[in-house]
């Protein structure tokens, strides 16, 4: 509910308008709004009623005004000499009747010179005409007053009028009176009845509820009764502080009426008091009295307790079927706090929802506020944006009558930019320009012309609709001479398309004249080049900004002849990436050799040749040994000619890696690596290029007497395989007990004679730990000969099992098939022959081949038995000439298989190992590892 400050900085705002508070405003669409406000006079208006086509107003001077909707005066009836109480109007408009307090019920017609009037000599409160008086002969009308009775007038025979008591007195006066179909609904001090004139009997009594807090509301003359058909068979009962509502309904009932009502209450409070109700939809509206209560005490003697009280704002409350308020609205009435309850009348248009409340001074008409009330109440208190919101939910419905949503939305976007809320505003141009492309570029360029482009830019569309290329180029200058972050920001998420992107890189280019280093404007020249298909010069600025996206542009556009001489900006490159991978992961090593820049070249070098390379980095010589080392371990016999250097390079940069680089090529000169590593006195590198060029009795004097190191002299001994060199070290070690130690320690892995080592030790020369390396050197070889032993019975066993398996192989009998032929002439072996008869004539091998003895061997090749044994056919026989065979030297072989054999022999080739030629069989005694120079 509204507050009084509310509703008087309200009624200050506007008197025409009538509003519920932000929140009502906000959120119902039941509220209402009421203007048409009658000019105030002497006189004041005492009672109303409305109909189709006008509203009858009647005053306490006894004047009856016929108004129009709008408030213009139509006709004036000035009959009662007293306050007209009444007015009632019958359905067909023609007739005006009006009661007043001067005892008369007037009836005027509203298009005929006819005035009827009926003088009851008692003051009257209500009238009420047949709703067809115009149609019926009969001309029927009820009223009644303070005499108690209500009168129903009729015209009857021969146009005599004549008039019927419906009610007796002694019930009180008669307050109200309402007539609808054939039901005329009335009240007096005990209740409302209902009379029907059809049956012309009196069909229902509704009591008043007698169980109010407040006795003064039990005053008739001061809260009358309110009655209001809702439909032909329901009435509205409004009276002092309940609301009842009462239903006719038919019953069958001999001896009682043929109709009865039945009746609910739907509202009894204590905090207003009932004007006036009538229906609204499946609501009903309340036209709400209230007061500053003030408990009395009659028995004081303080005037402030016999003081009427002030009364409130009247409001217009609207209930659903349910007893809840939906909706009020205070009405801003002059002089309301002077009016007492009854100064005030409700009545409606049922056709249109509009309803009129008329109180002494005014004259309001309260209709339903639709979407376009609400827009102007929102436009009104500069609530734009829930008016835009309100105007885009109407365009479901056939959109607004009133305001356009366009107009409504500039006037929005003109309101944030005079608080200076471009933000805001910016935001907003997307909802209200939509793709309207005039407005989108009238508006930047009112931004611009306000020098915030900035707040709009992110808004600005470039697709549905696309503005002209002339805006977006606007919109970049501003940036250029402002902004430059949000210069390349824009390029970045703008496409290339919508403006000429030459028109936009030269002036970054003069400005970048002037700016060198600035790296925002390179990352636009940058990103401009790119969508201007120059990767060249798209190139050069992302190799000075590094950005890893240069060694991509390059492989796209095969860009190699645009970096061959930009090598060392590849490299400084390299090393900042380097950096940043390093710092953001310190945990992991980032080698310089798998750095981009260096695979792009390695990669590459049929676009960047080597030498081309090389000779940019003689300045930077790291950057050289990053790149050459890269394309060594890629390849060793790449870039060769530059192994002298890289010795260098290696001693000077990477030592720890120079001794497997010389152990990995083979291009380098031995006597230029020697010197440099006798100049950095790189010992164990001078040791492996002597061993390399042959002079191994310096290397050997190098490793003990510059390094000491035993073992080294050891394994170098071992890997030249030179008896003499055994014999030096053994020479310079007789005088150096730890050397003595050392080989004694090595007795098993070295050639050198245990007994002649330690034969020649000096005598008395003192050696540290000799006794426990002799120990050693008898348990190393009790452990030799306890494993040659083994291997020697393992050796005798394995001999053994194979001789007998070949053994059982050989004696084991071959299964001859009788279709088996001879693989040389074709023939059959064993059919068709009578063994008896047969001589040794065929041989079978174990892989299965047969052959004839005739054509596996010449005629004089063939062994011949002794001329003795004259049983050449008997078993005997046949075993001595296949043992005899057997015998031959060579042994016969399978000529089939033999010769298979010697073909994959001629086809095997030697395995090559560096340095050496190992053949696959021993050939005339030599070794089977022959040393070749290479």
């Amino acid at each position: 509910m509204d507050t009084e400050e509310s509703i008087r900085e309200e009624a200050l705002g506007s008197e025409e308008e009538i509003g519920s508070g932000d929140a009502t405003e906000e959120g119902e669409d039941d509220s209402v709004e009421e203007s048409s406000e009658e000019d105030s006079s002497e006189d004041a208006a005492s009672t109303m009623a409305v109909s189709d086509r006008f509203v009858a107003l009647g005053t306490h001077n006894g004047d009856v005004f016929i108004l129009d909707f709008d408030g213009n005066l139509i006709k004036r009836f000035s009959s009662h000499t007293a306050s007209v109480n009444d007015i009632s109007i019958d359905t067909a408009e023609e007739f005006v009747a009006s009661a007043s307090m001067d005892g008369k019920v007037v009836i005027h017609g509203m298009y005929v010179d006819s005035t009827q009037v009926f003088n009851y000599r008692r003051p009257l409160k209500c009238v009420a005409l047949d709703p067809d008086f115009s149609k019926k002969d009969t001309q029927q009308f009820v009223s009644g007053g303070l005499a108690g009775q209500l009168i129903l007038n009729e015209k009857g025979w021969f146009g005599q009028k004549q008039d019927k008591v419906l009610q007796h007195s002694g019930e009180g006066p008669i307050y109200a009176a309402r007539w609808r179909g054939t039901l005329i609904a009335y009240a007096n001090d005990e209740g409302v009845k209902m009379y029907d004139t059809q049956s012309q009997q009196r069909i229902t009594y509704i009591r008043r509820p007698q169980n109010n807090p407040r006795p003064d509301l039990y005053r008739p003359d001061l809260y009358r009764c309110n009655l209001c058909w809702r439909n032909d068979k329901q009435l509205l009962i409004g009276w002092a502080n309940y609301i009842q509502i009462a239903t006719v309904k038919e019953q069958n009932i001999s001896g009682h009426p043929p109709l009865f009502a039945e009746v609910n209450m739907i509202l009894n409070t204590n905090d207003f008091v009932v004007c006036g109700a009538a229906p609204f939809g499946d609501m009903t509206l309340i036209l709400a009295y209230l007061t500053n209560h003030v408990e009395k005490n009659e028995d004081s003697d303080d005037p402030e307790q016999h003081k009427r009280p002030t009364a409130k704002r009247p409001e217009l409350r609207i209930m659903n079927s349910s007893n809840e308020e939906i909706s009020i609205d205070a009405l801003p009435l002059h002089g309301f706090m002077h009016y007492q309850a009854n100064d005030y009348v409700l009545d409606y248009f049922p056709s249109e929802d509009m309803f009129y409340i008329v109180s002494p001074k005014d004259l309001v008409l309260a209709r339903p506020r639709d979407s376009d009330d609400h827009v102007g109440w929102l436009l009104d208190r500069y609530r734009y944006e829930e008016a835009l919101d309100s105007l885009q939910e109407a365009q479901a419905w056939g959109g607004s009558k009133v305001y356009d949503i366009n107009e409504v939305g500039e006037r929005y976007l003109t309101y944030l930019i005079r608080q200076e809320d471009y933000s805001k505003a910016a935001e907003n141009c997307k909802k209200v320009l939509k793709t309207d492309k005039e407005l989108w570029e009238k508006w930047i360029f009112t931004f611009s012309e306000l020098k915030h482009l900035k707040e709009i830019t992110p808004y600005i569309p470039f697709k549905d609709p696309q503005l002209s290329s002339t805006i977006y180029e606007i919109v970049l200058a501003y940036f250029l001479n402002n902004d430059h972050k949000s210069l390349y920001e824009t390029i970045t998420n703008w496409p290339s398309s919508i403006y000429n992107v030459q028109s936009v890189i030269e002036p970054i280019e003069d400005v970048l004249e002037k700016e060198n280093e600035n790296k925002t404007l390179m990352e636009c020249l940058a990103e401009l080049y790119a969508y201007n298909q120059e990767p060249e010069k798209a190139l050069e600025y992302n190799l000075r900004l590094r950005r890893p996206n240069a060694f991509d542009l390059i492989r796209k556009y095969n860009l190699f002849s645009a970096v061959q001489d930009k090598v060392i900006l590849l490299m400084d490159f390299d090393q900042h990436f380097m950096s940043e991978t390093q710092k953001a992961n310190e945990k992991k090593k980032v080698e310089a050799k798998n750095m981009p820049a260096v695979q792009l070249l390695i990669e590459n070098t049929d676009s960047v040749p080597i030498g081309h390379v090389v000779n940019q980095l003689q300045s930077r010589r790291y950057f050289l040994h990053i790149y050459l080392d890269a394309l060594f371990s890629r390849d060793h016999h790449i870039g060769f000619e530059f192994h002298d250097l890289q010795v260098e390079l290696y001693a000077e940069y990477d030592y720890p890696r120079l001794l497997d680089f010389l152990r990995a090529s083979n291009y380098y000169s031995l006597e230029k690596a020697y010197e440099i590593c006798k100049q950095r006195d790189l010992v164990p590198e001078m040791v492996f290029i002597l061993g390399r060029m042959g002079n191994n009795k310096q290397a050997l004097m190098l490793i003990i007497e510059r390094l000491g190191d035993v073992q080294r002299a050891i394994d170098f001994a071992k890997e030249q395989a030179d008896d003499d060199l055994w014999e030096d070290l053994l020479k310079y070690s007789l005088d150096k007990p730890r050397f003595i130690t050392g080989l004694l320690d090595n007795l098993g892995n070295i050639d050198i004679d245990p007994k002649q080592l330690i034969k020649r030790i000096p005598d008395g020369l003192k050696i540290d730990g000799l006794k426990q390396a002799l120990i050693k050197v008898l348990q190393d070889f009790n452990l030799q000969a306890s494993l040659r032993e083994g291997c020697q019975k393992i050796l005798v066993s394995d001999s053994v099992s194979m001789a007998n398996q070949l053994h059982r192989a050989q004696k084991r009998g071959i299964s001859c098939r009788d279709d088996m032929v001879c693989n040389k002439c074709s023939a059959h072996i064993i059919k068709d022959v009578n063994v008896s008869d047969a001589p040794t004539t065929h041989l079978i091998f174990f892989c299965g081949h047969a052959f004839h003895e005739k054509c596996l061997f010449e005629s004089d090749a063939i062994p011949k038995l002794p001329e003795n044994f004259n049983k050449p056919h008997s078993v005997g026989t046949k075993v001595r000439h296949a043992t005899l065979l057997q015998s031959m030297i060579p042994r016969p072989r399978c000529p089939i298989c033999n010769e298979s054999n010697q073909v994959a022999k001629q086809k095997e080739k030697p395995v090559r190992i560096r340095g050496f030629v190992r053949s696959t069989r021993d050939d005339e005694g030599m070794p089977p590892m022959v040393p070749l120079r290479l």
